[in-house]
């Protein structure tokens, strides 16, 4: 395919970015958590770290989406997929030649090089701890898509977003800012994390016969279809659960036990219903299932800063 090297503009950059998407802004989640826990449980406020930690985080995540792109594309992956939804099977940007592939990665280096270059900043200001896991953020974010290790390709690639949507940046944020590690930091995390696995679960489900035929072979495909949609329930059900525990043991003010107010609206208006096999194979009912997975964590994680700040006020 001859790729338009003209049409390369900046709406075709936000799209394989996927910032449409919702996508690009997970990474600030934990951030924003972490800042909000050392405050309550050690009364530090650091807005310059706080900001440097932010902008490596989505410095990462942008690289990470754009290698998997890259990756995808040159696998024939996301050319396979034939149940398309705005939230799976890749923004088509490269499919449709809009970006040159070799941009797209070179651009994805590019982002992780400037993460890392500011995690040595960071770590320069505070403490050397902080790049362990600027480290295993690296690895892990190239490693999902990019051989030799290709992580999504051997069914460790939802740990892999469940360690990097939580635990990862809050503990870097812990080292930099408090300067260790504390107990009340796994649970919030979890919270976090359980939530990002429920995400990528269920948009494996439209990308289950592609991901299949390049042998990119994550849990959905290892699981199959059903399964991996229980899964999907499962541990949408631990990230709620990490939430109370960590509430009942004082690692969370009680009031953010309102994050639980949006799955249990979902709840009484009967979004929970298991689907049939069927509908688990058509873009009409899918669309709406890999949406509400985005906007279960982006709407109860609002809810769970809301039980912060309140909290803050009383």
């Amino acid at each position: 395919m001859k790729y338009i090297e003209k049409s390369e503009d900046l709406i075709n950059w936000m799209k394989v970015m996927r910032m449409s998407q919702g996508f690009f802004f997970i990474s600030a989640m934990p951030v924003f958590l972490g800042s909000l826990l050392i405050y309550h449980h050690h009364q530090i406020f650091a807005p310059l770290l706080t900001f440097l930690i932010l902008i490596g985080c989505l410095l990462f995540h942008l690289g990470a989406d754009m290698i998997n792109e890259y990756y995808d594309h040159i696998s024939g992956n996301d050319a396979l997929v034939e149940i398309h939804t705005p939230f799976s099977g890749g923004t088509r940007v490269l499919e449709e030649g809009k970006l040159a592939p070799k941009r797209v990665l070179k651009m994805s280096y590019l982002f992780f090089a400037i993460a890392l270059i500011g995690s040595m900043i960071i770590a320069y200001l505070s403490r050397i701890e902080v790049l362990i896991f600027a480290i295993l953020g690296l690895i892990s974010c190239w490693g999902y898509s990019a051989p030799p290790l290709k992580f999504s390709h051997r069914g460790l690639g939802e740990i892999v977003i469940f360690l990097n949507n939580g635990l990862f940046i809050i503990a870097a944020m812990y080292f930099a800012i408090v300067g260790e590690l504390h107990a009340e930091i796994v649970l919030p995390s979890f919270f976090l994390g359980f939530l990002g696995f429920a995400i990528i679960l269920m948009n494996e489900i439209p990308d289950f016969t592609a991901d299949r035929q390049v042998q990119k072979n994550n849990l959905v495909v290892r699981l199959g279809i059903e399964n991996g949609f229980t899964l999907h329930r499962l541990v949408t059900v631990l990230a709620f659960s990490s939430l109370i525990l960590a509430i009942y043991l004082g690692h969370l003010p009680p009031l953010c036990l309102i994050s639980c107010f949006y799955p249990l609206f979902l709840l009484y208006k009967g979004y929970y219903k298991t689907p049939n096999s069927k509908d688990l194979q058509n873009s009409a009912t899918l669309t709406p299932l890999c949406k509400r997975a985005i906007e279960t964590k982006f709407k109860s994680w609002c809810l769970l800063v809301a039980g912060f700040i309140i909290n803050l006020y009383m």
